[in-house]
Formats: structure tokens, C-alpha cells, sequence
């Protein structure tokens, strides 16, 4: 009898094991994905501050090569969902270039815009993404 009891709580103990590494490496996922979202939108702040024109653009290839990470980690081609912010984000490094902070502002306002409209309809790791570019973009000055 005392075997059997043993049995059964290893059997338990086992179970809750897998079910919490399961969980956990759900979650892990996307705490993944919304680090990696939020420093998309950290970098498209930076394009905002860029002093001049070739830091704007210097900034703008950081600004892809985060989306490349992003879309590497929530495991769909995000860009396809974001395609009206690349011709923000160009509009940004012209507004940038030009030293108008008023245009760059609102530049970030719709790409703000843009992000929650299309994470509006996600969940997962993508939701967790765009959370992410959205707290990302809450920083930006």
C-alpha cells in the first residue's frame, strides 16, 4: 500500500512539473517578444532624436534590424502588418532631417496609432509584441 502512495505522488509531482514548464515556457515566449517589441519602439524614439539627417538614417537601420529580431521571435512577418509605418518612419527621418519636432511628434503619434489597430486583433507572443512597440513608443519625448 505504502508503494502505491508513493507512486501516486511522484506521478502528481511529475505532472505538475510538465504542466508548469509548459506554462512557463508560453509565458517565457512572450516576455521574449514584448522585450523585443518594446526595443523596436525605443529605436523609433531614437530616430526621433537623431541630431541630423545621417543619424536619422543610422537610427532607421536600427529601427529594421530590431523588426528583423521581432519578427524572428513572434515567428511571423510582423512588416506585412506594419507596412503603413514604413512610410511614417520615412516621413519621420524627413521631419527629423528638417529639425521639425512638431511633424516628428505626430509622426510617432500615428505609428502609435498604427500599432494599436493592428494589435487590437492579436494574441500570444504578436500581441505581446506590439504591447511591447506601444510601451516602446510611450518613452519617446
Amino acid at each position: 500500500m505504502r508503494e502505491r502512495i508513493v507512486s501516486k505522488k511522484w506521478l502528481a509531482a511529475t505532472a505538475s512539473a510538465a504542466v508548469g514548464l509548459l506554462v512557463f515556457g508560453a509565458c517565457s515566449g512572450e516576455i521574449r517578444a514584448e522585450r523585443n517589441g518594446k526595443q523596436y519602439g525605443e529605436a523609433v524614439c531614437d530616430v526621433k532624436t537623431a541630431d541630423n539627417a545621417d543619424a536619422a538614417k543610422r537610427e532607421l537601420n536600427k529601427v529594421e534590424r530590431k523588426m528583423r529580431d521581432l519578427q524572428r521571435t513572434v515567428g511571423r512577418p510582423i512588416n506585412e502588418d506594419v507596412s503603413d509605418i514604413n512610410e511614417n518612419l520615412s516621413d519621420l527621418v524627413e521631419h527629423v532631417s528638417q529639425g521639425n519636432k512638431a511633424l516628428a511628434q505626430q509622426d510617432i503619434a500615428v505609428i502609435d496609432r498604427n500599432i494599436h489597430a493592428v494589435g487590437r486583433g492579436l494574441t500570444g507572443k504578436a500581441k505581446a509584441a506590439y504591447d511591447g512597440i506601444q510601451e516602446g513608443l510611450a518613452e519617446c519625448d
